[in-house]
């Protein structure tokens, strides 16, 4: 297993302050990186040999043990993180076709109507179109995007098929040489960025593309990681469709360097973030004011579902850990999360056992100077709070849907975004990690955790367990 690369973080200026978690506003760049389809229990409670992410990761940062996806299946949550949009019909089915939103009037609290179809009107705005105006270089970087030209357009957002939109009638299937898949690439899915050129020109692949007849050649993380200057403020990190843990047996190559090992699941997001998260730690821009975000779109219910069970490793899981089958923690909400005009409830009837709302816990781990390493916060989170989040880091304060730069459910009145709880080392000294994987962390969420979420938080610098 690879290590994190040894850095010194070195103290950041603070600039704008904010009244709740003023740490927050000294972080300057920030990576998320999204993971796919496992619960809480899977991941981070030591079923799993995926050690990098459920023990060493947290050493140098926070596990939250109550973050929550906000639908099922995969689409929807990706909708939610980046516009406020509130799960609907086709996106909760993954759009078995790419087609538009229909009808795309405007509803209450900065929703849409879409009854069909999950390509949103550009009257939709992003969080990457809330960045264009404030002048916020960002990135989108998917992994295997532009490998097949007649699967998706690599100059055109990553939307699926050559011409854009066609000839791929299943935006969430990837194959052999080719394991990019368009449903975990929000920008896709909005017209108010796939009609914008410049704002295509920041959705590349991982790795960058070559200079080819009529394209420049295109950076990717790597190269954009070796100066600050270089590096967007906020960058999004789709791995493909092995690397994010999705597919239990790979359609193409892990990352472990075996051409015959094709072993998905948990293994494999830990070989990519193995290779990823150093990479980032290690860079100038991290150092000075970074925050790296582990999340993940939803958790499946992860007892019987093929690609998703609960130890989905074909090593030496430890079965006396397991949790008895019929339990719900994969599919319950948080945060007061409302439906949409076209639901009855968020996530509703994904998997026929389905009787709560929401995308269920799935954890995260952020790492950040300005976070306390190994610590842990209990306070319930979802997808709504991390746009809500994001849009106060950057500096958001105008437009949205409530005028004060939230878009969409972001914009939710009570909604709490990231506090004191997260941002718990305030002054951004550097400090040691903690010991890896000290303490195995049980799914703890109760009915009255979720209704009643935490109203005052530990105090900056302490830990809760």
């Amino acid at each position: 297993m690879g290590a994190i690369a040894a850095v010194t973080l070195v103290p950041g200026s603070a600039s704008a302050h904010e009244e709740h978690h003023p740490a927050a506003h000294k972080v300057g760049h920030v990576w998320t990186i999204i993971l796919e389809n496992k619960s809480y229990e899977s991941t981070f409670t030591g079923l799993n040999q995926n050690s990098y992410l459920w023990k060493t990761l947290p050493s140098y940062g926070e596990l939250l043990t109550q973050y929550y996806g906000t639908g099922h299946y995969s689409l929807d949550n990706y909708i939610s993180l980046v516009s406020g949009q509130a799960p609907a019909p086709d996106n909760q089915n993954d759009c078995p076709q790419y087609k538009n939103v229909a009808p795309g009037t405007p509803a209450a609290d900065g929703q849409v109507n879409a009854s069909s179809g999950c390509v949103y009107p550009s009257s939709v705005k992003t969080l990457f179109n809330q960045l264009d105006s404030k002048r916020v270089p960002w990135k989108v970087y998917a992994q295997d995007m532009g490998n097949t030209a007649t699967r998706e357009n690599a100059y055109q957002c990553g939307v699926p098929g050559s011409p854009s939109g066609s000839g791929v009638p299943d935006p969430g299937g990837a194959t052999a040489a080719d394991q990019y898949v368009p449903k975990h690439n929000p920008a896709a899915w909005f017209h108010s960025v796939i009609d914008n050129p410049k704002d295509c020109a920041n959705v590349v692949p991982l790795n960058g593309l070559p200079a080819t007849a009529g394209h420049k050649a295109v950076s990717g993380l790597a190269q954009d990681l070796k100066s600050e200057a270089t590096t967007p403020r906020f960058s999004w990190i789709t791995p493909n469709n092995c690397s994010d843990a999705h597919d239990a047996t790979c359609k193409g190559d892990n990352l472990s360097g075996d051409p015959n090992n094709h072993q998905g699941g948990l293994y494999a997001s830990d070989k990519f973030l193995e290779k990823v998260v150093p990479e980032i730690m290690a860079s100038p821009a991290f150092q000075h004011d970074g925050m790296i975000q582990v999340i993940f779109d939803e958790a499946f219910p992860p007892y019987k579902m093929y690609g998703n069970s609960i130890a989905d490793y074909t090593g030496n899981a430890d079965k006396s850990l397991n949790t008895p089958t019929d339990t719900a923690q994969s599919v319950v909400a948080c945060c007061n999360e409302l439906p949409g005009p076209n639901t009855s409830q968020p996530g509703d009837q994904a998997f026929g056992q389905d009787t709560t709302p929401g995308g269920g816990i799935t954890g995260a781990v952020f790492i950040s100077r300005f976070i306390k390493p190994g610590s842990v916060s209990e306070q319930p989170y979802n997808h709504y709070s991390w746009l809500r989040s994001m849009e106060d880091l950057f500096g958001l304060r105008t437009g949205g849907t409530d005028g004060r730069g939230h878009l969409g459910y972001a914009a939710a009145d009570g909604l709490r975004p990231f506090g004191p709880d997260v941002y718990n080392n305030p002054s951004g000294n550097a400090l040691p990690p903690a010991p890896s994987g000290s303490i195995v962390y049980p799914a703890v969420a109760s009915r009255h955790d979720r209704e009643h979420p935490i109203v005052n938080p530990t105090p900056a610098g302490s830990t809760q367990h």
